[in-house]
């Protein structure tokens, strides 16, 4: 199903941009998070028309690396390389998914310190969710450009991670 641009328009409150400066920097590191936060709305707004609101970017993620790893054991620390993540914070981030139901840990019987992360129906069922709602949104980015300027888009991108990496 093509989605249409004319409807995927959300709602905005145009007095905020009363109060927004019109001379904002056009450096490049500022456009990237302008268009970032533009993109991760887009996301919110299309994971709740499909019913996964109350799942973070930073879930979705996880999710998506579990699912893609089901096969195999994974542990906390896979997760904090995959991501570069402090160990800290994905303890944080995995207890909040445990407790939505998202993921299980369990203990793997050769250290009982490790805990296996292991994804739930409903995490796969959330994971499925947002995938969607991420293709929607990238459906609707790529609706934006060319196919020669997405590819160039892309290309820019991946060289900027690279050299910054």
């Amino acid at each position: 199903m093509a989605i249409q641009p004319s409807n995927l328009s959300l709602p905005v409150d145009k007095t905020i941009f009363k109060k927004v400066p019109k001379d904002l920097p056009q450096v490049v590191p500022a456009q990237i998070r302008r268009v970032n936060n533009l993109i991760s709305r887009r996301v919110n707004h299309y994971s709740r028309l499909n019913g996964v609101e109350d799942v973070t970017a930073m879930h979705g993620w996880i999710l998506a690396f579990l699912y893609e790893c089901r096969d195999r054991e994974v542990f906390q620390r896979d997760v904090e390389r995959a991501f570069s993540i402090t160990r800290s914070t994905v303890t944080n981030i995995l207890q909040l998914m445990e407790k939505k139901g998202y993921i299980r840990r369990v203990s793997v019987p050769q250290d009982a310190r490790l805990k296996r992360l292991v994804l739930t129906e409903e995490g796969a069922r959330a994971h499925q969710q947002i995938m969607l709602s991420l293709r929607q949104t990238d459906q609707c980015i790529a609706s934006l450009l060319t196919e020669e300027e997405n590819a160039e888009l892309l290309r820019l991108l991946n060289k900027l991670r690279a050299g910054l990496e």
